[in-house]
């Protein structure tokens, strides 16, 4: 339960389930960044929360059996009607958990696969097999999008009425609330007044491909000498970030402000959004920025062609392409009309597409179909 986009995602929906019809407890690993941990404010709020301490992301025989007797203690404890797993490794361990424990309906939703973007042939051949392992154990498989069902079934991932898809939402209204004072923000994360601002939003991690937003500057800058880029967020690839920007002399035009709690208030300073990733589940920070009326920018990967609609809400270019990705910002830089059209357009589809509420009333019906 980290500040990412899934535990957040997560979060969103836990705290709106209706308290009538469900008590909900939480079991989960350590974050990575203990800076970045969510659990004490799921704890806060009155919510039960299981630490498993053997529970990471790294494959480990011994730690992966330790957290798999964990889970089980915490499962058999209380009896317990559904168990919803989220991400590839808790998503395993606590399938099995649950079945060894008798639960009625189990859950689970990956959050985006890994059979793009992430490893090599070898490793996504075996995440493969162990998902098709683990489908078994499975009442739903739920799926950020109708994309993500396909290459699961492609894969030969359980059967077709075991899947289903839930889009991740946001309070839309809330969220464009936090917009604040633009020139103030600005000021505040070192942005000229009068630089074109293009943001992206994610982890500091190779799948997001920021590296190649960043191979895309000195093209638009070649053309728009006003351009900038502000990437909010952290992690492991910020000192690669920092050096491909000094190697391509574009330092002095990129602006990393490390992670953030006010979101909003950062693309509210932007002109257009970025996201350069290299696989996504759907892009949560996609959502974000529609809410924020900014056309997007956006490879065309995972379900991001289900949330970005090519030259209605945005532009899809291929992934790692920085040549492509930096015609599609020249040009939206270049046509104001088109921003203000397409920022308006993806304003329109969050509320519609992407409210929290839509989210939470689908969550809650599966719920029922599986428990009564």
């Amino acid at each position: 339960m980290d500040r990412s986009g899934a535990p957040l995602a997560v979060w969103n929906v836990i705290r709106r389930l209706s308290p009538s019809c469900y008590e909900v407890c939480v079991a989960t690993g350590p974050a990575d960044d203990p800076a970045q941990d969510l659990t004490e404010e799921v704890a806060a709020s009155g919510v039960p929360v299981f630490r498993v301490p053997s529970l990471r992301r790294e494959v480990d025989a011994v730690r992966d059996v330790a957290a798999l007797g964990q889970l089980m203690r915490i499962i058999g404890k209380d009896r317990y009607d559904l168990v919803h797993c989220h991400r590839a490794k808790a998503g395993f361990l606590g399938r099995l958990a649950a079945r060894l424990c008798g639960v009625r309906g189990v859950v689970y939703t990956p959050h985006g696969n890994v059979l793009e973007g992430y490893f090599g042939p070898a490793a996504t051949w075996l995440f493969a097999r162990l998902e098709g392992l683990a489908a078994p154990l499975t009442d739903r498989i739920v799926s950020l999008t109708q994309r993500e069902v396909a290459q699961y079934l492609a894969e030969g991932i359980g059967w077709p009425g075991q899947h289903t898809a839930i889009l991740n939402g946001i309070d839309v209204d809330a969220f464009a609330r936090g917009r604040g004072d633009r020139a103030e923000a600005r000021r505040e994360m070192g942005v000229a007044p009068d630089a074109f601002l293009v943001a992206s939003v994610g982890r500091l991690v190779p799948v997001k491909g920021h590296v190649h937003l960043i191979d895309a500057l000195p093209e638009v800058l070649r053309r728009r000498p006003d351009a900038a880029v502000l990437i909010v967020g952290d992690g492991p690839m910020r000192r690669d970030i920092e050096d491909r920007a000094r190697s391509l002399s574009v330092a002095d035009r990129v602006r990393l402000p490390g992670h953030r709690e006010d979101v909003a208030r950062a693309l509210g300073a932007a002109d257009l959004f970025a996201l350069p990733s290299l696989n996504e589940g759907l892009g949560l920070a996609l959502v974000e920025a529609m809410a924020m009326g900014l056309a997007t920018v956006a490879s065309r990967v995972g379900g991001v062609p289900e949330v970005v609609l090519d030259g209605e809400t945005g532009l899809l270019t291929p992934p790692g392409d920085a040549g492509a990705l930096a015609g599609a910002i020249l040009r939206l830089m270049d046509d104001a009309e088109a921003r203000a059209r397409m920022g308006g357009a993806g304003r329109e589809r969050a509320r519609a597409r992407f409210s929290i509420e839509r989210t939470v009333r689908e969550t809650e019906r599966l719920y029922e179909e599986l428990i009564g």
